[in-house]
């Protein structure tokens, strides 16, 4: 029997039964029953738990009875154990006081040993500054020695010698005034060195400028090199730019600029090389050394004598083309800043955001001034070129077909003038050239206000004179056309430039505002002052406020006057249009005469019948039945720009019918107005006037209805109050206009009984 399982953390009694059964049952020979076997198990299993649990009480009696034996020795031996504690804390107690003595009485000789230790330190710095001091009489000796010699090599040496002598002697008094004479020491050798290293770097010397470098650095007069450097490269490229501006002179050559621009890339291009080089021992410098050529040119361009704006202001003064020649220097100004960004990406130079911004304003700066003046200058090359067009036409024919021309050469104009803009300014100075635009504008506009005039001028003409009046009439109606489609095209373009305008406008606020690439010369746009920029900026705001604004669907907010002038003179040509056509309607309607009461000389009232149209009358239905044949020729199929300025006029033009039968409505609208206008003229109708009248008017009702039209409200209102009878007239008066109805009233001497 395992009882060992009886001390497990996890012991199970049934577990543990079952499994020993599970055992015994295998080891029986399973001959006798189940149940026999069980009950030897049982037994067996259970005496042998009786024998353990006799021997566990066995054991446990014996443990108790050894314990209690033993109990007094164990609390003698932890009395013995306590004394012995307590002995030991008394002396440790002791010892404490004993060590706190101890350190009490050796602390002031520590303080002793580190004074002492500090004062032997001073002692021993001031006896190796004594003996450095004894040796600067005899270096300073040495060091004149060399200087009388012209010994530079032995000079550094000797102020290297100096320089650590100096460090030692820092204990000593006098120390500042032994440094200034270092620094003195230094100056002269400076100075002797100074006209052999202007040789080296004037001739490209580079094994005795790489000399120079190593002596500069000993000595920490590194800046001044590298300023003697800038200076003798500046010096150089100074007389490089006055030879080239005699050269100019004398050939009369307009491409110094990128000529010497040209100079500079390839003179900085063979210094950059040759700094890698010299500065290539000193680890410390080479990145310094490679950016100096382009140090150069940042310090060169604004320093020049005479400078490049001066020079280029002179140019100006004896050219005839002054935008040309200011386009070819904004564009060398923009090559060479294209490539010098190319060369430092090649070279893999990393310029600081400064010397980017130097350089930046070096090339693009002085160029400002012209950006301002660029235009007054286009202003008075536009004004010069509209001038040109402003001829006196001798025949309305001429002015139209002149008006054409002028149209599209502004334009053609206007879009040359905008890429001068971009190529000369990059759009900086294009709000200023948009102001100067309306100007040029309103000078193009006279041309329609002198061709208008010309046109009425002629149709006056032709009023006068009645004979071949109608065919020029006809004549003049296809110039009004033409003038319209003039205008129409005119407006049509202005929108399309506006639409330019407003690219370029978004595409110059994205370049003010946007920021410079590292490493990068800063583009024109960056080197713009401040409020310059921050001026731009709002006016660019406000047309783009202004554009979404605009309740005109024509306008984009840019030039709204002239729409407005468009506008108006598009009205104008197309009321002379109707006046063309109406000419000979006024013409007839002026012979209109109250009708003689010729139907009364014998006192019989004659029925309507009897009436015939008078002979004016039946001209202008005439008249009117020929203008469809007139008018569709011109109107059947308008062109685009014809349809949109006659929408323009009047918006009856819109309707989904033909032009010329609007044209044609319009007319006979006028014409009814006209006829009213002359019958409230008349003073006083007798019966048969009256028939008379209302028979003409119903023949012009008549004739408008084989056209397809009407006569208007107040006319047939007149022709209803004309053929009332006296004592029906103020009840079939309801209705009607209460001023024709008093008119026509009075007229016809009816009496009122109201």
């Amino acid at each position: 029997m395992d009882i060992s399982a009886l001390s497990e953390p996890n012991f199970s009694a049934a577990d543990w039964i079952n499994s020993n059964y599970n055992k015994h049952m295998e080891d029986n020979d399973k001959k006798s029953g189940v149940d026999a076997s069980a009950m030897q198990f049982i037994q067996s299993y259970v005496a042998k738990l009786q024998l353990y649990v006799q021997q566990v009480n066995y054991a446990v009696e014996e443990s108790s009875q050894q314990v209690v034996a033993s109990m007094p020795r164990i609390a003698k031996e932890a009395a013995t154990l306590q004394s012995d504690v307590a002995l030991l804390q008394d002396k440790m107690s002791a010892m404490r006081q004993e060590v706190a003595a101890v350190q009490e009485e050796t602390g002031d000789c520590m303080a002793s040993l580190e004074r002492l230790q500090s004062m032997q330190s001073k002692l021993q710095a001031a006896k190796e500054s004594l003996q450095e001091s004894d040796g600067w009489g005899n270096l300073l000796a040495e060091l004149e020695d060399c200087f009388e010699r012209n010994d530079m090599k032995g000079v550094c040496d000797k102020l290297l010698a100096l320089q650590k002598s100096l460090q030692a002697q820092e204990q000593l008094p006098g120390h500042a005034e032994r440094q200034t004479q270092v620094e003195d020491l230094k100056n002269r050798l400076e100075a002797m060195a100074s006209p052999s290293l202007v040789q080296a770097l004037s001739e490209s010397n580079l094994e005795m400028a790489q000399r120079h470098v190593q002596i500069f650095a000993s000595i920490k007069r590194v800046p001044q090199l590298l300023q003697y450097y800038r200076a003798v490269q500046k010096n150089m490229l100074q007389q490089q730019w006055k030879q080239l501006l005699e050269l100019q002179a004398s050939e009369s050559q307009q491409h110094f600029l990128t000529l010497f621009y040209d100079q500079l890339l390839e003179h900085s291009q063979r210094q950059v090389k040759w700094c890698t080089q010299l500065f290539a021992q000193q680890a410390q410098l080479e990145l310094e050394g490679q950016s100096q050529p382009i140090l150069v040119l940042a310090e060169l361009l604004p320093a020049l004598q005479p400078t490049r704006d001066a020079h280029i202001l002179q140019l100006l003064k004896t050219s005839n083309e002054r935008l040309e020649l200011l386009a070819k220097y904004a564009q060398a100004n923009h090559s060479f800043v294209l490539q010098l960004n190319t060369m430092l990406e090649q070279t893999h130079i990393v310029l600081s955001p400064e010397l980017c911004r130097q350089l930046g304003f070096a090339v693009f700066e002085y160029f400002h001034k012209f950006i301002q003046q660029y235009p007054r200058l286009e202003e008075t090359q536009l004004s010069t070129q509209v001038d040109r067009l402003l001829s006196n036409q001798s025949t309305p024919s001429d002015a139209v077909h002149h008006l054409e021309q002028s149209t599209r050469k502004l334009y053609e104009w206007l879009q040359d003038a905008l890429t001068r803009c971009a190529a000369i300014t990059n759009d900086l100075a294009l709000c200023k050239f948009i102001a100067l635009l309306n100007g040029i504008f309103k000078r193009q506009l006279e041309h329609f206000s002198r061709t208008q005039r010309q046109l009425s001028l002629s149709l006056g003409n032709s009023g006068t004179n009645t004979g071949g009046a109608r065919n020029e009439n006809w004549s003049l109606l296809q110039y009004t056309m033409s003038q319209l489609q003039c205008l129409a095209d005119f407006q049509q373009q202005l929108q399309q430039f506006e639409q330019t305008l407003h690219v370029r406008l978004a595409n110059l606020a994205q370049l003010l505002n946007a920021s410079a690439g590292a490493g990068v010369i800063l583009p024109i746009h960056q080197t713009c002052e401040q409020p310059i920029r921050n001026q731009l900026l709002a006016s660019i705001a406000d047309y783009q406020q202004k554009r979404n604004d605009a309740s005109s669907t024509e306008s984009l907010g840019i030039f709204p006057q002239i729409y407005a002038t468009l506008k108006t003179y598009l009205g104008e040509t197309h009321d002379i249009t109707l006046n063309i056509l109406l000419q000979p309607i006024e013409v007839h309607l002026a012979q209109i005469r109250p009708p003689l009461d010729v139907h009364n000389s014998a006192g019989l009232d004659m029925p309507t019948f009897s009436f015939a149209p008078q002979e004016c009358i039946t001209q202008i239905g005439q008249y009117l039945l020929t203008l469809p044949q007139h008018l569709e020729p011109l109107l059947l199929s308008p062109s685009p720009l014809l349809k949109q300025a006659l929408e323009l006029c009047n918006i009856k033009y819109t309707q989904a019918i033909p032009c010329a039968d609007v044209l044609l409505s319009l007319i006979v609208e006028q014409c009814c107005v006209l006829y009213q206008t002359q019958i409230l003229q008349i003073k006083s109708l007798s019966i048969s006037a009256a028939t008379q009248l209302s028979v003409d008017i119903e023949y012009l009702s008549n004739m408008l209805e084989e056209l397809g039209l009407t006569i208007t409200v107040q006319l047939s209102q007149i022709l209803t109050l004309l053929k009332a009878a006296p004592d029906q007239y103020f009840k079939l008066s309801s209705g009607c206009e209460p001023r024709l109805v008093t008119a026509i009233r009075q007229m016809r001497n009816i009496i009122s009984t109201q």
